[in-house]
């Protein structure tokens, strides 16, 4: 039995009948408007699946998973069918579970595995409590452990904070009490408040203006001066093309950007606006790239739902490279970050609100994305395992860009558009470019 853990960070809460009403982050409630809106739109859920080489102690990791689920408000977080898109609802620590189904693979492990897969792979209900499942499938010689969350409630950099948060607690509940552990670690609400106050400060204000100069001239989202075939159903299958980075590719990246005092991420900017160019018409090159917005020291191990995306704009001439361009997407990159608490969406609500509670338009997105230290559970490190591709999961409408880079040095170069926006040939022919300027910088 896990004792009541002090609740005070849950001030200024609402409750109604049983329910605690608190606010949603920016990056929250504009999905909540575009499940209300027309499109009627909700993500497919974020889903992990890990190989154990052994035995799971399932009682000990089901436990372990409450105390998570007790340690940050955000995985509490369910969304109100009657309530304003600017508040959610969240469970109270003592009501908080986190659904933990065990499987035994018996004869056919495949047919097994894919139950299991298709179980996590569900998409949640938005009004669903908890907004949370995991699965141990156990299988002749390695576990499998999967987790499933839902998107909305937590984003890529507060899962490498809850992977670590998680092993923690599993591995201390082998020596230690349940009570050790049970405490408010993050709470999203003190985000979210914090947020909403940041953005009605003199300082939200000069980012809105900052917002407003960059996007003169553009809708809500910036377009892309590509060959498009036309309009196309963002759940259409996608098609994509990876081109494999070695050591050596790696290698000259990361020295190239040293020695052009760019990050890695601003390297593959710079070549991403080299690369659109080339293939566009428009010396005007415009695009997304992800960003944690983690910059406040209270969101720098939060489990939230706080990541999104801000635009680089550049000038880039016909002969521009990677080496010209360093200056210019430097200055624009940092710019862009230091308004970044200011999130696109936020700016889309302010400036275009009958986009609002639509689903994007075209835009180019860059994401790039490095390795950082494997979940390990009892210091036994788990290997990732691939999942199904889920029919009618949401592709932005334009082209997406990924930049992965492994831990062991290596790497890829992924470009991906939904069915009906651009030819195969050329999202294959923009890969190479694209991986070729940003391992020759030219």
């Amino acid at each position: 039995m896990i004792a009541d853990s002090d609740i005070s960070g849950f001030a200024e809460t609402h409750r109604n009948e049983g329910e605690t009403r608190i606010p949603a982050t920016t990056t929250q409630t504009k999905r909540l408007a575009v499940l209300r809106g027309p499109d009627r739109w909700w993500k497919h859920p974020m889903v992990y699946a890990f190989a154990y080489p052994g035995r799971l102690d399932v009682p000990r990791l089901a436990q372990a998973l409450r105390l998570v689920a007790r340690r940050h408000s955000s995985l509490r977080t369910y969304f109100l069918a009657d309530g304003p898109i600017d508040t959610v609802g969240c469970l109270l620590p003592d009501e908080a579970v986190w659904p933990l189904r065990e499987m035994t693979a018996g004869a056919d492990p495949d047919s097994a595995a894919a139950e299991a897969y298709a179980w996590l792979q569900q998409p949640f209900s938005p009004d669903e409590r908890p907004l949370i499942r995991a699965v141990v499938l156990h299988r002749a010689e390695a576990d499998m452990f999967g987790l499933s969350i839902e998107h909305s409630i937590i984003d890529p950099a507060g899962v490498r904070v809850l992977f670590g948060d998680l092993a923690m607690v599993y591995e201390g509940l082998l020596e230690q009490p349940p009570s050790v552990f049970d405490a408010l670690v993050s709470d999203a609400t003190g985000f979210a408040r914090a947020e909403r106050a940041w953005i009605a400060s003199a300082a939200g204000e000069r980012a809105l203006s900052w917002w407003d100069e960059q996007n003169a001239g553009l809708g809500a989202y910036p377009g892309l001066d590509l060959p498009e075939l036309g309009q196309c159903d963002s759940l259409a299958p996608y098609i994509s093309h990876q081109v494999d980075l070695s050591v050596d590719d790696v290698d000259r990246l990361r020295k190239s950007a040293a020695a052009l005092r760019l990050t890695p991420s601003m390297l593959a900017s710079a070549a991403t606006a080299v690369t659109l160019r080339s293939h566009g018409h428009s010396a005007d090159v415009r695009f997304h790239f992800a960003t944690s917005r983690r910059l406040w020291p209270q969101t720098q191990e939060l489990v939230a739902y706080c990541s999104n995306r801000m635009m680089l704009r550049v000038q880039v001439d016909a002969h521009d490279t990677v080496s010209s361009l360093a200056p210019k997407v430097r200055a624009g990159m940092l710019e862009a970050v230091e308004h970044s608490m200011f999130s696109h969406e936020e700016y889309v609500r302010a400036r275009f609100p009958d986009a609002y509670v639509r689903k994007p338009t075209t835009y180019g997105y860059l994401n790039v994305n490095t390795q950082g230290p494997g979940i390990q559970l009892d210091g036994v490190p788990l290997t990732r395992e691939s999942l199904p591709v889920v029919a009618g999961d949401y592709h932005q409408p334009g082209l997406a860009m990924l930049l992965f880079l492994y831990k062991d040095g290596t790497g890829v170069l992924d470009c991906s558009c939904a069915q009906g926006m651009y030819e195969s040939a050329f999202v294959e022919q923009f890969a190479k470019d694209l991986a070729r300027c940003c391992v020759g910088g030219s």
